[in-house]
């Protein structure tokens, strides 16, 4: 085979690795389950000690989907401190948060640490990126929970930042071509390592359930995306 032609195979197959997700996570979730099932057995639990497998108790009931279990853990916690650490591989415990009710669980319980001032926390937490530049809503959408993603992606200060650059492209005239070096850097804040921003990430997955939800919101929301 040609060298250029093998080079560009073995590009392709890169490039496609770095988009793969395990979908679902059905491999971490067997891994977590004899965990969780230890927690209620023991019901005694240190919040920070990593198991095996480097998860901490609340990571391995979020990458589960357990709700009971991180019930049990907020009810046994001192404070919040839990929910707040990165775990394994750069990620928070929203960015393995196995659907949409252990999401909002999580929310509720970050909410009830942090009353004052549970709003910029979140906000902290959904900004923080990953091993692979993922925001937690970034990492929702290639996992495919659209839900997720579309629910609390508009509470974000990434989506705020790229509101106000459309309503400044939207008006046309010497505002909108300054807004143009704010989208260049707004553009490529928003990609993963995969290089794709989610407007084109969901573009690109189309035929995946909620994804034509998710092209539309960008079409209507931030076009220039």
């Amino acid at each position: 085979m040609n060298k250029k032609l093998l080079l560009g195979v073995l590009l392709l197959v890169s490039a496609a690795a770095v988009q793969a997700k395990p979908y679902p996570r059905a491999y971490d979730v067997r891994q977590v389950s004899s965990v969780v099932e230890n927690i209620h057995f023991h019901r005694t639990v240190h919040l920070d000690k990593e198991d095996q497998f480097g998860y901490t108790p609340v990571f391995a009931a979020a990458l589960k989907g357990d709700v009971r279990t991180l019930a049990f853990l907020q009810r046994i916690a001192p404070d919040g401190a839990y929910l707040l650490k990165k775990g394994k591989d750069g990620n928070n415990v929203f960015h393995i948060a196995r659907d949409k009710q252990t999401f909002q669980a999580l929310v509720r319980f970050l909410r009830k640490f942090y009353p004052q001032d549970y709003q910029s926390r979140l906000q902290t937490l959904l900004s923080q990126k990953n091993n692979l530049k993922e925001t937690p809503l970034r990492a929702q959408l290639n996992y495919g929970k659209t839900d997720v993603f579309l629910k609390y992606f508009p509470q974000t200060l990434q989506f705020e930042r790229l509101r106000r650059i459309q309503e400044k492209i939207n008006q046309g005239g010497l505002v909108a071509q300054l807004a143009e070096y704010e989208k260049t850097a707004a553009v490529e804040s928003t990609k993963d390592l995969s290089g794709l921003t989610p407007a084109a990430f969901a573009k690109r997955n189309l035929n995946r359930p909620g994804m034509a939800e998710v092209d539309a919101f960008f079409t209507q929301h931030l076009p220039f995306l």
